[in-house]
């Protein structure tokens, strides 16, 4: 029999400081490394029982007068103090329409104060707040709204494209027949009692946003006991089922995996030097990342956030980062290609900035990315960190001292206070090195998928592991990487596509019979969606006339860029299955020879 000790691990290459980076592994005494991909990421900085809310307050009453929230595009600038002011009027509002602690309040609009405003008053009221995204058509919308029993909507009137009081009409045409200012009753979406728009008009059946404040005027409201453990968000992550399921995350993951960012990064010691920092937000506050990083991280900081644009805008990014001297951006890899192809247009003397790091995720850093980058900003240091909307969001992390190879060859350093394992389909270790499934486990876990106790006990099993779904490879140093995708995920510019959703949807046209949908390669985007189609017997119906039908019924990242009619079916194995690699290899071909 071996006996085994654990070992503390203090001189591992990369680690800047000892003292807050270390892994506890099993050493055996014949003085071998224990094989198994386990990791876990120890620290003598203890978890804290943060709120969202408390750490906001936290921040007006030690920093009143530093600048809080900035939005190019809506021209305003808040101080902490008049950013409690504007929120101290949404929770007082919230109040007057009856929501109590634990309502759903979903919010349907791109970047802006109010969206901003609003995830601090929901977290204040003990309420949750659901993240929607933007782009959601109909079929979307109406299935966010009833899952997650929304029973009250801030959304805008129109954004770009989206007209959102036809949007909401498509899935009840009766829901705008009575009067303005009035509780919204519908028979579709029961649950859903006031819709509430950022406009100055006046919308039968709902209200406006001046209306809306007006209703809680002069009132009071006293502040709920929030605990760190209760769910306060809701982030949709689409799943294998081809419907997005609710991901339901807490205060004390949210805030302490925030810290933890943030204090990686190197910017917890900034601040208690006196060092200020200027976050450039381009990315949604919809996505995990978007909400993490742009919204959280600066807080738990107190620093400033720049929202350049409703949805991101190279030209307006480039703006704020030059005119405002921001010091950190982040965004997915396809932001910050689309950031530098402006940026190096600029005349030499409008390309003065304060750029010390860039955080990027959603894919790997490629080495094209990297150089033109350093190139580009020499001073600033870019890294990576790795992570899903179930776990809060961030897992790995690189290190701010970490080479440029290591950045480029692996997802980060496992991220403080979280274990991780890799395992095979037996749900056994692996040795390090070798792929399997990534496993996560601690306080950075989502309560569960609201609504669906099926799905989160098919997710985090009875040891309390959250079963990733990606396949990852786990190294001796601390680090990993992510190599492949068990689930068949598209990642899109950043954005998490499951085939099964667009496979579902493309199922409705009435001249398609079958369709797999799957990634392709994209220099710009990383990857593309593309989709192989099957007609009904005597049928014909070309690409254009699939892309027409998709648009406004889903979003428009989910409509494939690549449409192939497969004629001679698809490639199966032996057992009936239909082999998606080689319909992915046959796209490649074909888009590289179109003739």
């Amino acid at each position: 029999m071996i006996k085994s000790s654990l070992f503390k691990i203090t001189n591992l290459k990369g680690l800047r400081d000892i003292k807050r980076c270390q892994i506890h592994r099993r050493f055996s005494k014949n003085n071998h490394w224990s094989k198994y991909s386990y990791l876990y990421g120890a620290s003598s900085d203890p978890l804290k029982p943060y709120t969202i809310g408390g750490v906001f307050n936290d921040a007006v009453q030690q920093t009143p007068d530093r600048e809080c929230l900035v939005s190019q595009h809506e021209n305003k600038r808040y101080t902490f103090a008049t950013m409690d002011s504007e929120v101290d009027k949404l929770c007082r509002s919230f109040i007057a329409i009856g929501l109590k602690h634990g309502d759903r309040v979903g919010i349907w609009m791109p970047n802006c104060v109010l969206y901003y405003t609003a995830i601090i008053a929901t977290a204040r009221l003990g309420l949750i707040l659901v993240n929607i995204n933007p782009a959601y058509q109909s079929d979307e919308l109406k299935h966010t709204l009833i899952l997650a029993e929304v029973k009250c909507l801030l959304t805008l009137e129109k954004f770009r494209t989206q007209n959102y009081p036809e949007i909401l009409e498509k899935i009840d045409s009766d829901i705008w027949k009575r009067p303005s200012n009035t509780p919204i009753k519908s028979k579709t979406i029961p649950m859903l009692e006031s819709v509430i728009f950022d406009s100055e008009n006046s919308i039968n059946g709902a209200y406006n946003l001046q209306t809306f404040l007006d209703l809680g005027f002069n009132s009071n409201y006293s502040i709920p006991d929030v605990q760190p453990d209760e769910g306060c968000i809701i982030q949709f992550t689409s799943g294998t089922t081809g419907k997005p399921k609710a991901a339901l995350l807490n205060h004390f993951a949210l805030m302490n995996n925030a810290y933890s960012i943030m204090k990686r990064l190197g910017i917890i010691d900034d601040i208690s030097e006196g060092k200020l920092h200027k976050f450039c937000c381009p990315m949604p506050l919809f996505h995990a990342s978007g909400l993490s990083i742009g919204a959280l991280g600066p807080m738990v900081t107190k620093s400033t956030i720049f929202l350049p644009s409703g949805h991101f805008d190279p030209k307006e990014t480039v703006d704020v980062l030059t005119k405002e001297k921001c010091t950190v951006l982040f965004g997915a890899p396809t932001i910050l290609v689309d950031t530098m192809s402006i940026f190096e247009k600029l005349p030499p003397e409008k390309q003065d900035n304060n750029i010390e790091m860039t955080i990027t995720g959603g894919a790997t850093c490629s080495p094209n990315l990297m150089i033109k980058y350093k190139n580009m900003f020499p001073r600033a240091k870019i890294l990576s960190l790795f992570g899903m909307t179930e776990t809060s969001p961030c897992t790995f992390q690189h290190l701010s001292n970490d080479s440029d190879e290591r950045i480029m060859s692996t997802m980060g350093f496992i991220q403080d206070h979280v274990e991780a394992k890799v395992v095979d389909t037996n749900g056994n270790m692996v040795p390090f090195g070798t792929p399997g499934e990534l496993l996560i486990r601690g306080y950075l876990k989502m309560n569960g998928y609201f609504n669906d106790e099926e799905k989160t006990k098919e997710t985090i099993d009875s040891n309390g592991w959250l079963h990733t779904g990606d396949q990852f490879v786990l190294y001796e140093d601390g680090y990993g990487n992510h190599v492949g995708r068990l689930k068949e995920m598209i990642i899109r510019g950043g954005e998490n596509l499951f085939p099964k959703e667009i496979e579902y949807f493309l199922e409705s046209h009435p001249m398609i019979s079958q369709v797999q949908v799957y990634g392709v390669p994209d220099e710009r985007m990383g990857e593309e969606v593309c989709a192989s189609v099957i007609l009904k017997k005597g049928a014909t119906v070309t690409e254009a006339d699939i892309k027409a039908y998709s648009k406004g019924k889903i979003a428009h990242f989910k409509i494939p860029k690549y449409i192939f009619i497969e004629k001679d079916g698809f490639p199966m194995t032996a057992s009936g299955k239909v082999q998606k690699h080689k319909l992915s290899e046959m796209a490649i071909m074909r888009i590289s020879s179109p003739t």
